[in-house]
């Protein structure tokens, strides 16, 4: 499944060079887990569609690998 309307902050593994990228599909999604903190985590991994823009690979990252889009300073 293709995600088009958001966009999530991607690190280059080669060039440790941040990027961000609405064009990437979600695997191996097994939800959302609960540690026993109570604290949430989503267990699954994403893709880029398209090559780095950095390095040219297409990489795949664990979800919490991932910068919360959400997140920044003001």
């Amino acid at each position: 499944m293709a995600t088009k309307d958001m966009k999530f902050i991607f690190v280059c593994p080669i060039q440790n060079k941040e990027f961000e990228s609405a064009d990437f599909r979600v695997l191996e999604n097994k939800g959302v887990l609960t540690d026993e903190a109570g604290n949430k985590t989503l267990d699954a991994k994403v893709a880029l569609n398209e090559p780095c823009p950095f390095c040219g690979q297409k990489h795949t990252y664990h979800a919490s690998e991932l910068s919360c889009p959400f997140t920044g300073s003001d």
